[in-house]
């Protein structure tokens, strides 16, 4: 009887051993690369050709100021119309046709979108 009541209580010992998990906290780790990411007052552009021209100013005809690939992603600055009431978004490097980009209202949707056509 001696000898069962050891092998009962070394099991249930063992079983509580190794039934019992880490409980430590595990450090939440914030990515604070693009803190703007959800702003809700902040657009963000994928661009969706395959090379896209910036250009200074709302015009085709404008000299082109930089250039960019699809699927990269841009904070909007500012919307604004041309004479033709057409759409153009502005962009640290300068301003793209709405034809060019898709808008999202967060950055997160932006990324997902950008993943999906590269």
């Amino acid at each position: 009887m001696n000898t069962k009541l050891k092998t009962i209580f070394l099991i249930l010992l063992s079983v509580m051993f190794f039934s019992c998990n880490d409980n430590k906290e595990k450090e939440i780790k914030f990515d604070t690369s693009h803190p703007l990411e959800l702003s809700p007052n902040i657009s963000w552009a994928v661009i969706i050709d395959p090379y896209a021209a910036f250009r200074i100013d709302l015009d085709w005809d404008s000299s082109v100021a930089a250039y960019s690939r699809k699927g990269d992603i841009l904070q909007v600055l500012a919307k604004s119309y041309d004479e033709k009431s057409a759409v153009w978004y502005k962009f640290e490097q300068g301003w793209l046709p709405e034809s060019s980009v898709t808008i999202y209202s967060n950055r997160l949707k932006a990324k997902n979108a950008s993943e999906k056509i590269k």
